[in-house]
């Protein structure tokens, strides 16, 4: 038998979560000297102060991870909601004609959204180029799409 692993997959995004922001401070702090505003990290003028003094291809990989950052911690009531809602309903995954044991089912969607969101990390702070950005939006998406398919499969449950 499979075990339900999806809640345990709560703190695993949320480590996740801080991980471009940890990676984004600690590049900015070894491209300023070992200097990093700590009493005010989010200020306008901080983030101009770096943008003068460190070289800009390595601004703009802060901005991204920040923005990863920041992203991440945007999705998170959506993914604890999905996983919130998918234990609610006890997904059943023999319902919808699956192979696997119904927490077999949950850990693949819940896994799989990690390991798209991860991606999305990895894609956030090194594509540059316009034409590649287009492949993260579509990552975004996917990983979108599966959490609102445990919100439909789990309404199909409830209700």
């Amino acid at each position: 038998m499979t075990g339900n692993y999806s809640l345990y997959a709560i703190p695993l995004y949320w480590t996740l979560a801080m991980y471009p922001h940890a990676y984004a401070s600690g590049l900015i702090k070894k491209a300023n000297n070992n200097r990093y505003d700590n009493a005010n990290p989010k200020s306008v003028s901080t983030a101009e102060q770096y943008r003068k003094s460190v070289p800009s291809d390595c601004f703009a990989r802060y901005e991204r991870g920040e923005a990863a950052h920041r992203n991440m911690l945007e999705n998170a009531p959506l993914f604890i909601g999905a996983v919130i809602v998918a234990n609610m309903a006890r997904l059943d995954a023999s319902k919808y004609g699956a192979d696997l044991t119904p927490a077999g089912t949950l850990n693949l969607a819940i896994g799989s959204y990690i390991g798209l969101r991860t991606l999305y990390i990895w894609q956030y702070i090194n594509v540059q180029r316009q034409r590649y950005s287009y492949l993260r939006s579509v990552n975004w998406a996917v990983s979108t799409g599966i959490l609102f398919w445990i919100f439909v499969k789990a309404g199909n449950v409830l209700f």
